[in-house]
């Protein structure tokens, strides 16, 4: 079952109320500042001031900056860099990232950067991965999980010697890198792997993480084979729990009808946790009895069965279910559930959910986390239909001093690669906070909106911030 960024601008004193701490976060957010703080100064030393600590010498672009440190920095440089690139979504190191790799013998920062490749879907790791797999009696658990999960989550087809080198790794005697490779067998493999899957299953000696991944690997593969199977341990109390879940997920993710009836019984079991299950499988099928269950679970005393219930609404885009949804958004005591009550309606296609979150959103007496939820979450599934309230947003929070809507919209508009309106950036742009600048100037530069590269331009030079002046550089790079 299917569970799924700089913290809020401190209010202080002065006009510009914000703390050298949160600054400075924010700065290596927007990879503005070196990625390493002294960690030890001298006793009865006095403290720099901001302008002494950012102001100085012209200095190389970002990306040059950033290349500098790919090749010259030390490992744990490197991998806090990282995490920056990660945040910034940069894809234009990926060649640097990839030779560095090949260069580097620490494992450590060689599963960094598997991450990296990961988190960013890099389509090229493959080769890197591969070299981890065929080496897997050598390096260390984390290298190799992290190849592995390159492959399952990023390699779509991958060639025949890196799926012969997850069989080897899922034949081994490391539990948990055997059971990662059987999941992504499952993921990534064909047909050919489903027989020795269901051999594997049959044998109830395994370990139960070995048996739970068989299960899982089994559903991913749609295997029909092993639906009797299934349909025995999901039913089977002598059975563990945790196989059972695994079970009823399984026949959910394959699909065959035989596995309704026994669904539709554990979903009103007293198996908390096999109900969550039970409801979620039960998503995948299309059934008037199955969506009257789950719409009597979204009112479940279990959390999880509410969000099992609610992930099914919007997999059956099910409009009946709005308004006990937009109900949960406002008002269920679980945060989570509120969360996934305000992902599913972002997800459906009625006029009705679209409007709530809407208001939601432009509600400034609605809770802040609940608003910046809701319009994240539009974003990621309508765009275009997103972009009139960043416009409302920037027109009612550009002249507060601390906003964290504005913010959000900042942060939004700043990592997609979807264009808004050349009047949002220029808001940005003219914003006196230079951290809501920066985040104007990125997105123009992500874009690569050549109207403005004369405004931005104009903010490579002084008075502006020398984090202004250094992502305008950087900005006009890429225009």
């Amino acid at each position: 079952m299917c569970t799924d960024g700089c913290k809020r601008l401190q209010r202080g004193r002065g006009s510009r109320g914000l703390s050298r701490v949160v600054l400075v976060a924010l700065l290596v957010f927007l990879g503005l500042v070196p990625v390493t703080v002294r960690a030890e100064e001298p006793e009865g030393a006095v403290e720099p001031t901001l302008a002494e600590e950012t102001e100085g010498a012209a200095e190389p672009t970002l990306i040059d900056g950033w290349r500098e440190v790919l090749m010259f920095g030390l490992d744990n440089e490197v991998i806090e860099l990282l995490s920056v690139l990660r945040d910034q979504r940069e894809r234009r190191l990926f060649p640097e990232i990839a030779e560095l790799f090949d260069q580097s013998v620490n494992p450590r920062l060689r599963q960094r950067v598997l991450e990296f490749f990961t988190t960013m879907e890099y389509p090229d790791g493959e080769p890197a991965a591969l070299v981890v797999l065929e080496a897997y009696r050598e390096v260390p658990t984390d290298l190799l999980l992290a190849a592995i999960r390159y492959v399952s989550l990023v390699v779509t087809h991958p060639q025949e010697e890196t799926r012969a080198a997850l069989r080897e790794v899922a034949e081994g005697t490391q539990i948990t890198a055997a059971e990662t490779a059987i999941r992504a067998l499952g993921r990534r493999g064909g047909e050919e792997e489903i027989g020795p899957l269901v051999q594997r299953l049959s044998d109830r000696r395994a370990p139960s993480p070995i048996r739970a991944a068989v299960i899982l690997a089994l559903g991913d593969l749609r295997a029909t084979e092993a639906v009797d199977e299934l349909l025995r341990i999901a039913g089977d109390t002598v059975e563990e729990s945790t196989t059972r879940q695994f079970a009823a997920d399984s026949l959910g993710r394959i699909g065959d009808e035989q596995a309704i009836p026994l669904l539709m019984e554990l979903a009103v079991g007293s198996d908390t946790m096999l109900r969550a299950y039970a409801v979620n499988a039960l998503g995948a099928f299309r059934d008037d009895e199955v969506e009257r269950i789950i719409v009597n679970s979204l009112r479940d005393s279990f959390w999880r069965v509410r969000v099992a219930a609610l992930e099914a609404v919007a997999r059956h885009d099910m409009d009946s279910a709005i308004p006990v949804v937009q109900f949960r958004a406002q008002r269920d005591p679980e945060p989570r559930v509120r969360t996934e009550a305000i992902r599913s309606l972002a997800q459906m296609s009625d006029p009705r959910a679209r409007t709530f979150l809407h208001e939601l959103v432009l509600g400034e007496r609605n809770p802040e986390a609940m608003r910046i939820t809701a319009l994240q979450r539009l974003a990621d599934n309508d765009w275009r239909a997103t972009v009139p309230l960043f416009e409302q947003i920037v027109e009612t929070e550009h002249g507060k001093p601390q906003s964290r809507m504005l913010d959000q919209v900042g942060r939004i508009i700043s990592t997609s690669d979807e264009a808004v309106p050349h009047a949002i950036y220029e808001r940005f742009l003219d914003h006196p906070n230079f951290i809501m600048q920066i985040y104007g100037i990125r997105a123009a530069g992500r874009h690569g909106i050549s109207a403005l590269r004369e405004r931005v331009s104009k903010m490579t030079d002084a008075p502006h911030h020398q984090a202004v002046r250094r992502a305008a550089t950087d900005a006009l790079e890429r225009m």
